[in-house]
């Protein structure tokens, strides 16, 4: 992934606080499980969707690359919307607050 590679992580904080590193896995799991509820389990969908996914999260790059769940939520739900899959959004909150909570 040479478009993040200049990028050496990316934290994600949740609402209680707590900083987690963002993978691309992470956002594969939520948009492939997000379009598992819509019936469309596809797996290279879902990884070609978290590098976009990624990408703008660069392109949003921050001093501490920090970002928040709801950040993050509005992204991929965006990428979603974009892509055609905007029925898939209703899942993706619920899906990273449970990933991020830990």
């Amino acid at each position: 992934m040479e478009f993040v590679a200049d990028m050496e992580y990316i934290i994600v904080r949740n609402p209680q606080g707590k900083v987690v590193p963002l993978e691309h896995d992470d956002v594969t799991a939520v948009i492939y499980t997000s379009l598992q509820y819509m019936g469309k389990a596809d797996r290279l969908l879902s990884l070609n969707l978290a590098d976009k996914v990624m990408y703008r999260l660069k392109i949003m790059r921050r001093a501490d690359n920090h970002f928040e769940v709801r950040e993050l939520d509005q992204m991929i739900k965006f990428v979603l919307s974009e892509s055609g899959y905007a029925e898939a959004n209703q899942y993706v909150t619920s899906l990273s607050e449970k990933m991020f909570a830990e």
